[in-house]
């Protein structure tokens, strides 16, 4: 998917700015891509027996700068209300280990092809802020990307993307209630089990 790929682009994107800014959101997704950044760049990471090594230590980062609960519960809208407290335990554990999965191999493949990004602004009204960017690939194509977070403690966590006008919280959503008018809860939940690897899809299903 062409919009997922960019988005994720983005997300990385963010560690190869051209201009340093000091405003407290940006620094911390700028932190949490540089170190993403130099992890996929790391020479002693890139050997097949630390693989899992490297992905967990990605997988890490992702968990600190963004809010799975709120990406999930979001992305169910709706439907989100109709599930038992065990069923949303379960779907925001399965549901953020998809991401986390697809993110870390899209990150892996197209690392290479961020050339630079621009800042346009930042936006901060209570604990909600919204950084706008600009992003070039390699291949001279732009991209604007908005990034939407919520301050949590110290920490702000991003709650959605939108890359061209495109969010990909709402994009799921629209995927989520497609399925659902069709088929069933459980067979939603099948299908996000299948298409994660199987140890990580066993640890999604019995989350601590």
């Amino acid at each position: 998917m062409k919009t997922l790929r960019c988005i994720l682009l983005a997300l990385v994107a963010v560690g190869v700015s051209l201009r340093a800014c000091a405003d407290e959101p940006t620094a911390q997704i700028r932190a949490t891509t540089d170190t993403i950044l130099a992890l996929l760049a790391d020479p002693a990471l890139k050997t097949e027996a630390r693989n899992s090594e490297r992905r967990q230590l990605i997988r890490k980062e992702l968990d600190r700068r963004i809010d799975w609960a709120t990406v999930a519960r979001s992305s169910l809208g709706r439907h989100w209300a109709k599930l038992t407290r065990v069923e949303q335990t379960e779907f925001v554990s399965l549901f953020g280990r998809l991401l986390e999965e697809t993110f870390i191999d899209k990150f892996e493949t197209h690392h290479g092809e961020l050339d630079k990004v621009e800042y346009l602004g930042e936006k901060i009204i209570d604990e909600y802020a919204s950084v706008k960017a600009q992003i070039s690939t390699k291949d001279q194509i732009v991209h604007p990307v908005e990034y939407r977070l919520q301050k949590s403690g110290k920490d702000w966590r991003i709650y959605d993307i939108l890359l061209e006008g495109v969010s990909l919280v709402k994009n799921y959503r629209d995927q989520f209630d497609e399925i659902l008018a069709k088929s069933s809860y459980e067979k939603l939940v099948a299908d996000l089990r299948a298409k994660i690897p199987q140890a990580v899809a066993v640890a999604a299903s019995n989350p601590s």
